[in-house]
């Protein structure tokens, strides 16, 4: 029998994690890379059975970030200067450790300031544990002073919340709720391989319970997460992780076999996966720019057992890709803020910024107008983004339709009448999803064809 971690051993491994959390926190703070591809790069210098703990300090430090940074500039007599965001880093976990974790109150200021000394800040140590311990003592009169914050009061940038109060006044509470909870598993059940009524029975039979997804005939929603590795033939492809709202896009486009189909801007691949499970043999073409994100798309549909054209370029450059052949459909699920997702990709609370949304139009302009050229006539395309802006959705269609004479609107259901059409809203051009608690995250629908 295995003996238990002595006291040493337990603070070693900590720290492990800890320090790697300070290292991506910072990297985040200094706008060197995502939460995703910074846990990617960072995580293996962590024991597997520590990952956890590294995910849960690093997603909670973003998921609370706003409180967290309020706090601590409060308590600050002075900001850390750009070369110590390292110790900004230290401070915002320490305070996310004795808010939101379970770690005793001496541990958690212990271990930050042991963390400075690991940074080689020694100087740092006194200030650290001064501000720690002053939270410690006065938490509830400091959180009382800030609550009349909104990015505080609503956990999310103020400019952030500006936005969402001025384009969806009705639906603000709603979002800011769904935004700062932990998002639902919500599983993708291969269709061509077995039902979802079998699925779901299955999953019983091995404790797990679900519940179908409402709008995805594919979606379960299970109560409980679970390691994938715990779900029915999952590495035969009899299920993938996929959000309800995301689940739609196959869903309108409705391949056939045969068709020719794109997938621009493809990455990770769980749309891809699901075009392929819909129809095949299918000739699908599925672009993507960053390498990195390619190696994702290959692993995800080996798994599923199926083949597709895959390009590293970019989707808005069709000279180097394209051969000239059109499609038949084309999935366009362009970049975004990703604000409908901000429950998966926290990290948007720190780095988003309003000139942001201006530069992405602006990609996203260039990559429609290009990709639309590789439809063919009478085909069709979905327009598809996980964001809640209006400029990226429906304002963005609507300078589209008025620039491009060969391009109509259709319903979404066009391709599957069958499909039905009561989530989200409707809006001036396709359908807004906004994110839900225990449900589907936010997302956006246009379907466009080509006129002959």
């Amino acid at each position: 029998m295995s003996q238990p971690n002595t006291p040493t051993e337990t603070v070693s491994i900590q720290h492990s994690a800890r320090q790697v959390a300070i290292e991506v926190i910072t990297n985040i703070l200094l706008q060197q890379g995502s939460l995703s591809t910074q846990l990617a790069r960072h995580q293996t210098s962590v024991a597997s059975e520590h990952i956890p703990l590294l995910k849960e300090l690093c997603f909670g430090v973003c998921r609370q970030y706003p409180k967290l940074n309020s706090i601590a500039l409060h308590l600050l007599a002075h900001p850390f200067e750009e070369k110590d965001t390292d110790l900004y880093a230290t401070l915002l976990l320490g305070l996310y450790q004795l808010s939101y974790m379970n770690t005793p109150d001496h541990a958690a200021v212990n271990e930050s300031v042991e963390a400075c000394r690991l940074l080689k800040k020694d100087w740092a140590t006194k200030l650290m544990n001064a501000v720690l311990r002053r939270y410690q003592r006065e938490a509830d009169e400091i959180i009382e002073s800030l609550e009349s914050t909104p990015s505080v009061e609503y956990n999310q940038p103020k400019w952030l919340l500006k936005r969402f109060n001025k384009h969806w006044p009705e639906q603000f509470e709603g979002i800011v709720d769904a935004s700062n909870t932990h998002p639902p598993m919500c599983i993708r059940v291969n269709e061509s391989r077995v039902s979802r009524e079998t699925y779901q029975s299955q999953l019983q039979e091995l404790g797990i319970k679900s519940t179908a997804g409402e709008f995805s005939p594919s979606a379960l929603y299970l109560k409980n997460a679970v390691r994938v590795g715990e779900l029915p033939n999952f590495e035969e492809g009899f299920a993938s992780v996929q959000d309800e709202a995301a689940q739609l896009s196959a869903h309108i486009l409705a391949p056939k076999t045969g068709e020719k189909l794109l997938d621009a801007c493809a990455a990770p691949g769980g749309k891809t996966g699901h075009l392929l499970e819909q129809a095949h043999p299918l000739d699908l073409t599925a672009v993507e720019l960053e390498p990195w994100r390619m190696e994702k798309i290959e692993s995800n549909i080996a798994r599923l057992g199926y083949q597709a054209n895959l390009i590293c370029a970019d989707a808005g450059d069709i000279t180097s890709w394209w051969n000239g052949e059109p499609f038949d459909k084309i999935l366009l699920d362009v970049p975004c803020s990703a604000t409908g997702v901000i429950r998966r990709n926290p990290d948007i609370k720190i780095n988003r910024k309003p000139a942001d949304i201006n530069e992405l139009v602006e990609i996203q302009r260039d990559i429609l107008q290009n990709v639309w050229k590789t439809l063919k006539p009478g085909g069709h395309m979905l327009y598809a983004t996980c964001s809640l802006m209006p400029e990226e959705n429906e304002q963005q269609i609507r300078h589209f339709l008025a620039q491009q004479d060969d391009a109509n609107e259709v319903p979404l259901n066009s391709l599957a009448p069958e499909l039905t059409l009561e989530w989200g809203m409707e809006v001036s051009h396709g359908r807004q999803l906004f994110p839900m608690v225990e449900a589907h995250d936010g997302f956006y629908y246009c379907l466009l064809q080509k006129t002959a």
